[in-house]
C-alpha cells in the first residue's frame, strides 16, 4: 500500500516520469489488477451479489498486501507504483463506498464527502508538489492505517447489511466504531501530510538553483 506521505526524489533519472517497462513490474501489475477489478465489485454490491463482492473484494485486498511485497522484495519501487498504487486504492473504496450508498446501505452519506475531500486535497497537493519539487509522494504509516481501517468498515457493512444480517455474529456497532477509526485516521493524515508538504517545499526553498 502507498499512502501519502514519506516522500524521496524518484531514483529513476533517465528524465521520463514513467518507464514503459515498469508496466510489466509484478509489484505493478498486482495495481494494475486491483484496479481492473473496481466495475466487477461496483457491480457485484449494486446487483446484491454479495458472496461474489466478498470474493472479488478478497482479490483486492490480497492484491493490495503483496504489491507493497513485491516492491520491495524485487526492488520494484517506481514512479509509477507510486501513482498507480494510491489511484487503485482510491477507486477501489470510492466505488464500494457508491455501491452502498445506492444499494441503501446503512454506510453514512456525509462519512463518503469525507472520503472524497480528504482524497481531492491529497491528488491537488502531489501535483502542487511534483510541478514544484519534482517530487513524488509516497506511503506513511498514517495513510496505511486509514486505508486498512476503511476497507475494513467497507467489509462490516457489507456482511452486517447483507449476509449476516439479523445474525448477530457481528455487533451492530462494529461497522461504525471501524469507520470513526479510519476517518480519524484520515484527518490525521491529512495533517500529517500538509506539514510533510510545507517542510519540503521550504527545503527546495532553501537549496541553491543550479547556475545555467
Amino acid at each position: 500500500m502507498q499512502r501519502p506521505f514519506a516522500s524521496d526524489r524518484s531514483p529513476q533519472t533517465s528524465g521520463s516520469l514513467i518507464v514503459v517497462r515498469n508496466f510489466f513490474y509484478v509489484s505493478n501489475l498486482l495495481s494494475i489488477i486491483r484496479l481492473g477489478l473496481t466495475p466487477f465489485l461496483f457491480r457485484s454490491i449494486i446487483r446484491e451479489s454479495h458472496l461474489a463482492a466478498l470474493i472479488i473484494g478478497g482479490l483486492a485486498i490480497l492484491t493490495d498486501m503483496l504489491d507493497g511485497y513485491f516492491a520491495r522484495r524485487l526492488n520494484q519501487r517506481t514512479n509509477l507504483g507510486k501513482i498507480l498504487d494510491p489511484i487503485a486504492d482510491k477507486a477501489i473504496i470510492s466505488a464500494v463506498i457508491i455501491a452502498l450508498i445506492l444499494s441503501n446501505s446503512s454506510f453514512p452519506r456525509w462519512a463518503f464527502v469525507v472520503v472524497i475531500i480528504r482524497d481531492v486535497l491529497i491528488v491537488v497537493a502531489n501535483i502542487f508538489l511534483f510541478h514544484r519539487t519534482q517530487i513524488i509522494g509516497k506511503s506513511d504509516v498514517w495513510g496505511k492505517c486509514t486505508t486498512f481501517f476503511l476497507a475494513t468498515a467497507l467489509v462490516l457493512y457489507v456482511l452486517t447489511d447483507n449476509i449476516l444480517a439479523d445474525s448477530g455474529l457481528i455487533p451492530s456497532f462494529a461497522p461504525s466504531c471501524v469507520l470513526y477509526i479510519g476517518l480519524a485516521f484520515a484527518l490525521i493524515s491529512v495533517a500529517n501530510y500538509s506539514w510533510q508538504l510545507l517542510r519540503l517545499l521550504q527545503q527546495n526553498r532553501a537549496q541553491p538553483k543550479k547556475a545555467l
